[in-house]
């Protein structure tokens, strides 16, 4: 998964990040997802959030309740 948007600040140069999501759905299941995503550098944390969030929304639809997030480059 790549962000994307017309404004990044810099859509050559990205960062592999590290996401774990876990939400409540409307309809009250519990859901944890991971993955990773190449974020274009000068992204904030908040916007890779929002677009982490967007996924969940698109899939279960709103309101969604983040119970957990975390964040962390993918290397070791």
């Amino acid at each position: 998964m790549t962000m994307q948007a017309a404004n990044a600040p810099d859509q050559q140069t990205t960062t592999e990040w590290h996401w774990v999501m876990t939400v409540q759905t409307p309809s009250g299941a519990i859901n944890t997802r991971n993955a990773t995503v190449h974020v274009p550098n000068g992204y904030t944390r908040a916007e890779v959030f929002e677009f982490v969030r967007d996924q969940f929304k698109a899939t279960h639809g709103a309101p969604i309740v983040v119970l957990f997030f975390d964040l962390q480059p993918n290397q070791l």
